[in-house]
This record gives C-alpha cells, structure tokens and sequence, in this order.
C-alpha cells in the first residue's frame, strides 16, 4: 500500500479500484457504503466506508483512508479522500456511463457505446462528441442532448473536485452548478456561506468548514454573522420568532467556539443598521426587566402586521340585528336538514357579527356543522365566501363536507415564483367578504401575515382550529396567541355530540387531551375487535433495546452461534457502535452474565429460531397479549398490519398511514419506509424503479414532498404516488390528488432529494390531513419525542380506525407529559398593545 495523502499528520493508506456496486447512501448525511473491485485483489470485494462524497458504480476511484475491523461486518476501508480516475475497463465503463451521470444515457444505450468505442469512449466524449451518432439509436436531438449533459458534468465535476477538497458532499454538486453557473466556485470561495443560505441540504457546518480551510479566522466578523445568522434560523425552526442577546451571545459562542462579548455585539449592531435584523424590547420575566430581543427582518415585520391588522378588525363590531340573522339562520338549517345545538347556534350568531373570530374545539364538538351553517348563512346574507385551508387534504375535506370549493392557502393566495411572493397582497386583495381558514394550529406568523395582506379592506376572517394539536411547523404560535391575548373573540364547542362519543377514536382523544390515559383494548385480547366493533386497537409489542441487542449478539458471538437476520440494519449497527456493556466473559471462558439479563434463559435464547424469539427471551415482562407470542416484533406487527390485516378486514383499496413520533430508530419512519416498500411494492420486472444515494423509488410508490417547492408549486406534506419512471433521464412523475383535481409533477435529478417515500410519515408531517386508518408506532425508546399533543394529533389524523402498535408505558410516558417549552412569540403582547390604541381612538 502506498501512503502520499495525510491528514492531521497522519499518512493514509491507499485503496484504488472499481465500484462494483453501491449498498447504502445516506443523502442527508453523505455517508456511503461500497462494494470495490480492487485492482489489488481483483477478485474480492472489499467494503469501503466514506462519508462527503458521491460516487457511481463503475467509477475507477483512489480511496485513501484507513482499514478498521468491524465487530459484525468485518473487515473494512473507511475512505476519508476520493480521487476519480478514467474508468479502467469496458465494463466498468458501461456502469459509470450508464448509472445516471449523464443525463439521456442509461444502461442499454451506455452499452452501445461501449460495445462501439471500447476504450475510445472516454476520448470520444472529450474530444469527438459527435460521433456518438455511429451508435445505433443516437440521433441528432439526443446527440445535443448528451453533448450538453456532458459539458455540465465536466464543469460539475470541478465543482465536485473543490467540495472533495473541503470535505463536503459531493451531492450537491449538481444543485451548486445550476444555482451559481459557471462562476460557482467563485463566487463559494468569495462567501461560502452563501451555500447555507441558498442550496437546501447544505447546512452552516459544512459551509463554514470550507471557510475556516480557506483561512478565514474563527473570529471574523464575516463568520460571526453567518453564525448569527444560523443561530436564528435554527430558533426559527424550533418555533421561535425572536431570540434574547444572551440567548444570541451563548448560542453563536458555543457554535463557532469564540468567546462571548464585544465582537458578537458590534456585529449584532451593524446587521442591525444594515436592518438584516430587527429589536423589540420585551420583558424577560425573569429578571423583571426588559431586555432586546432579536428578530430576522420578515419575522419582526409579520408579527407586527398581524398585531396591527387584527386589533383593527377586532374592534369593529358590525351592526346587524339579532333576531333577523337568527331567522335566516333557521331558515337554512330547515332547508338543509341542520339540527344545531344552543352552543352552536350561539356560535354562529356571534361570528356573523364580527370582523375577525375565532371558532375552536376538540374532534367531535361539530365544528365541521357549525362551520356549514355559517357558510350558509353568510350566503343567505348576500355574501362573498371563500374556504381555505394550508394542506391540499384540509381543503379537500373541507369542499367536500361545506359543499363549496376550498383552496390551499398557496393556491388562494397566488404564489409567484418569480418575485418568491404571493400576487394576492394589499394592492390586488382577494375578491372576497368573508375568508373562512381551517386547520389554524397550522399557521406559522409568515402565512398569517400573507393571509391578512389580501384580506381588502371590508374583508372579514373567521379562523378555526384546536389549538390543543402541534403547533405550526414555522415560526410562531399564532392561534394560540390570539386566543390568549383575548382581542380575538373566540367561540370554543365543548359538548362531544351523542354520534361523536360513539367512535373512541373521538372519546379516547379528549382523554388524552385531559390528561387520562385510556384503556384501550386489544384484538389478541378480543378477536371481535377486528369485525368493526371498535375503531381504535392497542397491539401491545417490542423492539428491542440497545442494550438488549448487544446482549444478544454477545452471547452468540461467546458461543460461536450465527447471529440472526431478523434485525434491522440500524439495530445490527447500534449493537456494534454504542458503548460496551460489561463483558460477557469470565477469565476462565465462561460467560457472565450481568445482573440486569440475570432472569435470561441462555439455553432458550440460543434455541430462538427468529428475531421475535429472541426478543422473548430478553425482555423481563412480555405482556399477555403481546404480539411476541404470535411470532411478530412491533416492525413486523407493523408489516402485518399494512399489507394485510387491516386491507383483509377493511377493505383491499382503504388507505393506510403509518404515523411515527420519529424518523430514526426501527421503528421510525426510514427504517419502516423500506420495509413495507419490500412487501408492498417490491421489485420485479417490467416494473420501472430509480436508484438514488441507497434510496430506490418505483412505479406505484407513495411518496411526500419534504418542502416547498415554488417552481413546481409542490408543498411541504403533499403526498402523491409515483406514476412513471426513466431511468435514462433520471425523472420521476408524481400524481398529487386533491378532490377532482389531480395533477402530474415530473421531478427532475435535483429536486429528488425532496421526495421522500411517505408509507410511514411523522406525526408532525400529517398535521392538517385526514387518512382513513393509521397505525402509531408508539415504544419507550421514543421517550424523549412522546408528549401528549403529539398523540392527540395523531390519534385525531384518523377517520375509521387507529391501531397503536408498541408498549402501554409509552402511552401514559406521552399522556402524562405535556410539552412545557415556550415558543418565544411577542404576538400576545402586541396584539393587547394594539388593541389599547385602537381602543383610546374609538372613545
């Protein structure tokens, strides 16, 4: 092994040789496993490990890294540099041209060229581009084709070439090129922190490590700034409209190791004379002071606007009469065959006679009815009226239940792609008298402000939500805060209606919402439970722990015993990375076995056949009518239910939504996309399927949309299914459904980092949608996620059926644990501010 690259003053180890093939890549994080043909010993395959860097099958690639012995994989190369070298065989160079780098070449065409050129290809396509139209089916059109995708990938491939050296994936490469063109690495080294801001998927961390390489010091006010700037932004993610100086002084000093102080602060002001950042002073209600505040510009300036707008709307009343508005209003109920309750009437009546009100309540309390009936009565008046809602499945139930169209708020509003705005705004208002917005726990402060700019100026906004479900994704608390203000008149339904209280999903969620935990029955319990006797069911389950799984493992290992497959891939990982228990082994050989794994059954666990078997032997208290004694774990419990307990029971076409607290962890949602895509949609021929970074799309998939999209006018949360598939020109077709509308979004090689497959989504993602059933994954190893909003949102996603899957001690974890952190919004305060004025002006 040859050893000229070092790092840190460590030489590294040199691997060269073949990609054969590519068995995981993380796109969010880079990190990459490899099959490798090395030219050393051609006829192994060695694994290569490496993180930051982008490769294709058939690539001819230098590794220089190190050799580490894996616990449970073996023997490995974990590659901290890449060199790319010409592909060194005809084989390998039909992979690297076919495996999606040049867009317009595929498999079957790469091997033509191949077959034509040999090992002119590679000088063919460097200097003789034109004669690829001697190989049968390339014609002029796709010569051009082929020729363009060409030149971009040489200037990607120097963008590709600068990322490597700065250790950053080379997964971006393509997105940096089409933002910034040919000056790309130009205009990254003039202000690499530009890459943070403009391309998604390239974070502070990655854009700094290039600036500290390019010699900027750790303590300029350049990358102070850019600190700052992350600082608030990932505040802003968490929900925050603001940050305190302390808060900024802290936050930006542990980020970028620097001291706090007089160099943070002068750059706070200057961003602040610049107006890249606004203050408020507000009471810090611990020191009983008030203290300055920091906003990012848009946010500072929507809050405000909402405060001021709403105050305004809030103050003036309408003078209509009474018992004419209730005469009509009976009017329609007979008509329509309404029957309203004194709380609903009362409801209706008072939010015909306000500007702005807010109608809220638990599932079940008939806000669907009331809203109904004041969308009749409102027409009844004479009036314009419009329905919207954030999410294309809000919307839709909302058309389809008030029986008049409802818009997403993206649609309603307009957005333009081009000024990055919406084109409904103070100087072109919607044509509307009355704006009905549902599913307001949604709003963060940036849509409300554009909802109120095209509100014109007669305009009336009635909102409606349950505030007691996950706040918005963005920032801000918006319905929470109007609520508590007190300036908004808000009409809130409590009675549960005698149908409603029929269905647990409904009696369930309100004693989730109090506080209690319910007593929810079991099908291994009750087998009539499947028949529709109930529309909520607890499957009491396990995964294992990761203590439990190296616990496993060990003894197997102690005893020369084949590990199991039933595991997932990130259990076998976890087992071999997290930190070591106490050693199985005694000095004389002998296995000990730490008190905690003392009731274990060695010789029952070493008999287990199955991953399920062995998980009974390790966990001290199976429950009764735990799906352990009928052979299932809780992903395989899962798998069973998907594909075919609930369509068996239900019905083949019901929709099935699996809602998970988290991502990561077996029973997240990554690990369980890949396996109910296994047994729902597995590969098979004729069938079309994309491999993308160790993700792999097919024809049939249901996938989601992981943020807004403007120029493809797809948004965050839209779920579709994968309707066609090219594999040549690395697209996909995604078929978006709302109500009669169905449109077809093709997704070019860039934008498919956003798409993300959606059999199992998070609980967060289904805000504002309805599915038909869905099954929750709900385990202990969730702790640190489980809050009972979270499960009342969940729980309340559901129309006929909700199957929680995982332990009952979960359940009374997430019931019994409110969430208590506080998004830092100034909206409350302001709106009571407001209201003062608008107050003193009227007297």
């Amino acid at each position: 092994m040859q050893s000229p690259i070092s790092q840190s003053g460590k030489e590294l180890e040199k691997l060269s040789g073949i990609v054969k093939r590519i068995t995981f890549h993380s796109v969010e994080t880079g990190y990459t496993v490899l099959k490798v043909n090395s030219f050393a010993k051609p006829a192994e395959e060695q694994t290569v490990v490496v993180h930051q860097s982008k490769v294709f099958a058939g690539a001819t690639i230098d590794f220089y890294g190190e050799w580490s012995n894996h616990p449970l994989y073996g023997l490995q190369f974990k590659a901290s540099k890449v060199i790319e070298r010409k592909p060194a065989s005809a084989n390998a160079l039909e992979k690297y041209l076919g495996s999606g780098l040049i867009k317009g070449v595929g498999p079957v065409t790469a091997k033509r060229i191949v077959k034509h050129f040999g090992k002119d290809t590679l000088d063919v396509f460097e200097s003789s581009i034109e004669r690829l139209t001697e190989v049968s089916g390339i014609a002029k059109i796709k010569l051009e084709q082929i020729s363009k995708a060409w030149v971009e990938h040489q200037e990607i491939r120097n963008v590709m070439l600068f990322l490597q050296s700065h250790d950053i994936s080379t997964l971006f490469a393509v997105k940096i090129y089409k933002s910034y063109g040919n000056n790309a690495i130009e205009i990254v080294k003039n202000d690499p922190y530009r890459l943070a801001k403009d391309i998604y998927g390239i974070g502070f961390f990655s854009a700094d490590r290039i600036a500290l390489r390019m010699g900027l010091a750790t303590n300029s006010p350049q990358r102070i700034e850019a600190g700052i700037a992350h600082v608030l932004q990932s505040a802003r993610e968490e929900g925050h409209c603001y940050l305190k100086e302390e808060q900024i002084q802290r936050g930006v000093g542990e980020l970028l190791a620097i001291e706090r102080g007089e160099a943070i602060e002068e750059v706070l002001r200057e961003m602040e004379k610049r107006e890249e950042l606004k203050t408020r002073k507000l009471l810090d209600e611990q020191i009983g002071e008030r203290v300055s505040c920091y906003y990012a510009h848009s946010l500072y300036y929507d809050e405000q606007y909402i405060a001021e707008k709403v105050a305004k709307l809030a103050a003036s009343h309408l003078p209509l009469n009474v018992e004419h508005l209730k005469e009509d209003l009976h009017t329609y109920c007979q008509i329509h065959h309404i029957e309203l309750s004194e709380e609903q009437e009362g409801s209706v009546l008072s939010i015909a006679r306000e500007r702005i009100a807010i109608l809220t309540g638990g599932p079940g309390c008939g806000k669907t009815t009331t809203t109904k009936a004041l969308v009749g009565l409102l027409l009844l008046m004479g009036k314009k009226v419009m329905l919207s809602a954030p999410t294309g499945r809000a919307s839709q139930r909302m058309s389809e239940v008030i029986g008049i169209e409802a818009k997403t708020i993206h649609r309603l509003l307009e957005f333009d792609p081009l000024t990055g705005g919406f084109k409904r705004n103070e100087g072109d208002p919607l044509p509307v008298d009355v704006l009905i917005v549902d599913e307001c726990s949604m709003l963060d402060v940036h849509l409300a402000a554009s909802l109120l700019k095209a509100l014109p100026p007669q305009g009336r906004l009635v909102l409606i939500g349950d505030s007691d479900q996950l706040p918005a994704v963005g920032a801000g608390n918006v319905l929470k805060d109007m609520i508590a203000s007190g300036v908004v008149p808000c009409l809130k339904l409590t009675k549960v209606f005698r149908q409603a209280s029929e269905s647990q999903i409904i009696s369930y969620a309100h004693q989730i919402n109090r506080g209690v935990v319910p007593r929810i029955d079991s099908p291994f319990h009750r087998p009539e439970l499947w028949k529709g006797k109930s529309d909520c069911l607890f499957i009491d389950s396990e995964e294992a722990t990761h203590e439990q799984l190296r616990f496993i493992a060990k003894v197997k290992r102690a005893t020369g015993e084949k590990e199991g497959d039933g595991k997932k891939e990130d259990e076998k990982e976890l087992e071999n990375t997290a930190d070591e228990p106490e050693e199985i082994y005694t000095k004389a050989g002998a296995i000990s076995i730490p008190e905690k794994f003392s009731f274990v059954d060695i010789d029952k666990l070493l008999q287990a056949q199955s991953y399920s078997e062995e998980l009974k032997e390790v966990v001290k208290r199976v429950h009764p009518w735990s799906s352990l004694h009928y052979g299932f774990s809780a992903v395989s419990m899962i798998e069973k239910l998907y594909h075919s307990i609930i369509p068996k029971y239900f019905g083949e076409g019901i929709e099935v939504q699996i809602l998970s607290p988290m991502s990561k962890g077996s029973v997240g949602t990554g690990s369980l996309n890949k396996a109910i895509q296994e047994k729902v949609n597995p590969p098979k021929e004729g069938k079309a399927q994309l491999l993308l970074g160790g993700r792999i799309f097919r024809v049939g998939d249901r996938v989601i949309q992981k943020r807004n999209n403007y120029e493809l006018l797809v948004f965050n949360g839209d779920i579709g299914t994968i309707s066609a598939v090219d594999p040549e020109e690395m697209t996909l077709t995604v078929r978006y459904k709302s109500g009669k509308e169905i449109k077809e979004v093709i997704y070019e090689k860039e934008y498919l980092i956003e798409l993300d497959l959606a059999y199992a989504i998070t609980i967060h993602k289904s805000q504002g949608s309805e599915f038909e059933t869905v099954i929750i994954p709900l385990l202990s190893a969730h702790f640190n996620m489980l809050f009972r909003n979270l499960i009342y949102t969940g729980i309340t996603r559901a129309k006929k059926l909700v199957v929680f899957v995982g332990s009952r001690s979960a359940l009374s974890l997430a019931v019994g644990k409110k969430n208590t952190a506080t998004r830092q919004t100034a909206l409350e305060i302001l709106l009571r501010e407001n209201a003062k004025r608008e107050t003193s002006r009227l007297f």
